[in-house]
């Protein structure tokens, strides 16, 4: 998941990868951890949920100024949101990416 824009031009991404590690990436500096098997097993779960089957590729306000813009690929699809439009299975995969993410 990338995460860019806003106000601050905010650009941080955050890799689940297969081995249960995490790379972070922010304004150049980036970070590997590992997640436990229960955060794993987590992630994983909302990386599976069905209902994201059913979420546009584009959910974008573009008359909206300064929303962060959310850019996530998983199950060889691209998805795109600024969280302007409710969807319940990506907004918990979201959430739940975002605790990884450096804080500044």
């Amino acid at each position: 998941m990338t995460v860019s824009g806003g106000f601050a031009g905010v650009n941080k991404e955050v890799v689940l990868r297969g081995d249960g590690t995490v790379r972070t990436a922010d304004r150049g500096e980036s970070a590997v951890r590992r997640t436990t098997a229960a955060q794993f097993t987590k992630l994983r779960t909302l990386l599976g949920d069905p209902a994201l089957d059913d979420v546009p590729s584009f959910t974008m306000n573009m008359g909206a100024a300064d929303l962060f813009q959310y850019t996530l690929r998983f199950d060889g699809r691209t998805v795109m949101t600024d969280r302007s439009t409710e969807e319940p299975a990506l907004d918990r995969l979201i959430d739940a990416l975002e605790k990884w993410l450096p804080q500044n």
